[in-house]
């Protein structure tokens, strides 16, 4: 699950020693996400600007460094050199940008200083360089190891946890490696020692993406079966969807516990992930996009959608095997609809439900509480450990709100508001809105079954976008109700990124493809709205051939089956 045992949910987020705060542990399963996304977006302007590096290897890491910096180490921005810190060796040191986006987003140096990336008199050189007191004008605070050669950041890392052993220090060393470097008899050299000497702080991330320099893996040197391997040389071993933040967080979890072995977390990953044309694509390993392309590229990056499938739809059948459908279609949440009788004027389930179900799955749970007082019963949701919890405008005043939104964050989970379709924004919530993670616009009217999608909604979903914005409001739009493959495309084009589906996924024989239904509208909503930003900005034709193999599935739909085929 993406939270911590509930014995430590309690703990702050925020470890404080006198006026300075400590990063980690407890950043709520949103604001994780949009870290990640900010992570990529500074990278790839960085990139962008210098004319050269790797968004291949940046990318299909932005999961695993963010996690890493944003939910799990003990790390002080304000004290790089902190001597209780755990250190994060980046082995596969090209991924310099992504790496550097993530201690800037951290709070080590100014993120509009990756646009000096690579070049002259720039700290962000193409490889990075170990930080030190005597060297800071050309060094950057947070970087533990001069990175370049493949294959030595785990022999590193083991010489760092090795000698924290023996001083009985507490520091966790975590190294990221690349498979593409596993090829290298150093790594499996430094495998052996971790093992000899029971390194159990010891916990090393393989980025699996598949792709090295000269192509993929497994045609130039074979790495599967890369956990049995890993096993075979005494370590304790981990498989994850390197992108999916719960499954790491939950495989981080899990190293902690591990005693006398190290760890070894197989992060199966994309190179390139996050920007289409990009992904898996061994041509991105070191090349940069145009720079004219940039606002595209940031507007896709800006862009990322969730399917939430609501498992009160469809038939009364066994919620557990309802989670584990749509779990195996890659869904990126559940949605769970919490009725009162009271609110509304039906009954689902309440918080003992969702305590139960919670030892499922790790998929985020999103929780939509149309409960009434919704501040007398918050404590047993926090306590079930939803992910996502959202209350309604209607159900609540500023005072209770703001009650319920500190219990959340303090839990580490993302709050969010609701609203009827024939409610606006209450005034009250603007000056709050910078730690509201997730606001509902309901394109129904809660509690009653089988209601069409209101189209009058869409305006509003507009304009509460637009204003929520201006106001500070960083998190997502989420729409609820009536949500299928026709109405789809029309709230994503209205600013909606959260999409929940009920009957549209569960109503269906065929879950299977009713969830790729739903993920190719929202595709081809997302390739409209890009061809669409490239013809504002002068580069549509740039931006089609880039792109060309992306848009082939999608010509019809677009209408550009002409214009790919001239294009050479």
């Amino acid at each position: 699950m993406f939270l911590f045992p509930l014995e430590q949910v309690t703990a702050a987020a925020w470890a404080v020693t006198g006026s300075v705060i400590i990063m980690g542990f407890n950043m709520r399963y949103l604001e994780l996400k949009r870290k990640v996304r900010e992570v990529r977006m500074w990278a790839i302007q960085g990139i962008a600007e210098a004319g050269s590096g790797h968004p291949g290897a940046s990318f299909s890491a932005a999961e695993i460094m963010s996690t890493l910096y944003f939910h799990k180490m003990r790390h002080n921005p304000k004290d790089p050199l902190w001597q209780a810190r755990d250190y994060f060796i980046n082995s596969k040191a090209h991924s310099a940008p992504g790496y550097y986006s993530t201690l800037a987003v951290s709070g080590y140096f100014p993120p509009e200083e990756l646009k000096t990336l690579r070049k002259l008199g720039s700290r962000l050189q193409g490889h990075p360089v170990r930080y030190s007191e005597h060297q800071k004008d050309h060094s950057l605070p947070g970087v533990e190891y001069s990175g370049g050669s493949e294959g030595i950041g785990l022999s590193v890392g083991v010489g760092i946890a090795l000698a924290s052993k023996m001083d009985g220090k507490k520091n966790r060393v975590y190294v990221m490696i690349g498979d593409g470097e596993s090829n290298e008899g150093q790594i499996w050299e430094a495998s052996m020692a971790a093992a000899k000497f029971k390194l159990d702080n010891l916990v090393a991330v393989l980025d699996r993406n598949r792709i090295q320099q000269d192509g993929f893996t497994e045609d130039i040197m074979p790495l599967d079966p890369a956990k049995n391997k890993w096993e075979a040389f005494n370590w304790q071993v981990f498989e994850v969807d390197g992108h999916r933040v719960e499954q790491l967080v939950d495989a981080l979890n899990k190293a902690s516990q591990v005693r006398d072995k190290p760890v070894m977390i197989v992060a199966n990953t994309v190179k390139g992930n996050g920007i289409r044309h990009m992904a898996n694509n061994p041509q991105w390993h070191g090349k940069a996009p145009s720079k004219k392309q940039t606002p595209v590229l940031l507007e896709e990056l800006e862009s990322e959608y969730f399917i939430a499938p609501s498992i009160i739809a469809g038939e009364k059948e066994n919620y557990e095997d309802k989670i584990r459908k749509v779990e195996r279609e890659g869904v990126e949440m559940i949605h769970l609809d919490v009725m009162d009788g009271k609110f509304v004027p039906n009954t689902t389930f309440l918080a003992d439900t969702i305590k139960r179900l919670r030892r499922v799955t790790a998929l985020p749970f999103d929780a939509h509480l149309m409960i009434e007082n919704p501040l007398k019963h918050i404590d047993e949701y926090i306590d079930a450990r939803c992910d996502i919890i959202t209350v309604h405008a209607e159900a609540c005043d500023e005072d209770k709100f703001v009650q319920i939104q500190d219990r959340c964050l303090a839990a580490g989970i993302s709050p969010g508001i609701a609203i009827n379709p024939k409610t606006d924004v209450p005034e009250w919530l603007y000056p709050h809105i910078s730690n509201v993670d997730v606001v509902i616009v309901m394109s129904v009217n809660p509690g009653f079954a089988g209601q069409k999608f209101m189209p009058e909604v869409l305006p509003k979903m507009v304009s509460v976008n637009k204003k929520l914005r201006e106001h500070g409001f960083r998190g997502y739009i989420e729409a609820d109700g009536g949500i299928d493959s026709t109405t789809l495309p029309q709230v994503y084009d209205a600013g909606a990124r959260i999409f929940v589906a009920g009957n549209a996924v569960y109503g269906n024989v065929d879950v299977h493809t009713a969830v790729i239904q739903l993920r190719h509208k929202a595709a081809v909503a997302l390739e409209r709205k890009l061809l669409d930003h490239s013809t504002r900005i002068g580069i549509r034709g740039d931006w089609m051939k880039a792109r060309k193999h992306i848009l082939i599935p999608y010509a019809s739909e677009l209408g550009i089956e002409a214009e790919l085929h001239a294009i050479k």
